[in-house]
């Protein structure tokens, strides 16, 4: 049991730590701050959207990220729909090119990207 001078004295630290909590989380939109006192116990929550439950994510470890960065079917394809190609689609693939093909404001397009590539080289269009 704690005598209730020591009680006193947590609940104005907890009291000026919440009021310091509060001052720098003000500027944060959705934050929640709660503090609760009584009931034997004593404490300080501060939480809001994103302070949620925490979300299962695998150790850094294993994570891959951008690990792969040769140009590869995939990347060709979103890089050619980015340029502006609709509807694009792998044509052709062989060890030093990607051909995709697509159709740019109703006419047919083609896009040859350099196979291996950093950031997926354009090496020819048509019809862009």
């Amino acid at each position: 049991m704690l005598n209730k001078s020591v009680k006193t004295a947590l609940a104005a630290a907890i009291l000026a730590t919440g009021a310091a909590l509060s001052a720098t989380n003000s500027a944060n939109a959705g934050t929640n701050f709660h503090l609760h006192v009584g009931g034997g116990h004593a404490g300080v929550y501060v939480g809001g959207p994103h302070y949620g439950a925490p979300r299962y994510a695998p150790p850094r470890r294993h994570y891959q990220g951008q690990r792969h960065r040769a140009c590869g079917p995939k990347r060709a394809l979103h890089k050619a729909w980015r340029m502006g190609l609709n509807r694009p689609y792998v044509a052709r693939v062989n060890q030093n090119r990607i051909v995709v093909r697509g159709f740019n404001y109703g006419h047919n397009a083609k896009v040859v990207f350099k196979r291996g590539s950093r950031h997926c080289r354009v090496l020819k269009t048509r019809g862009i």
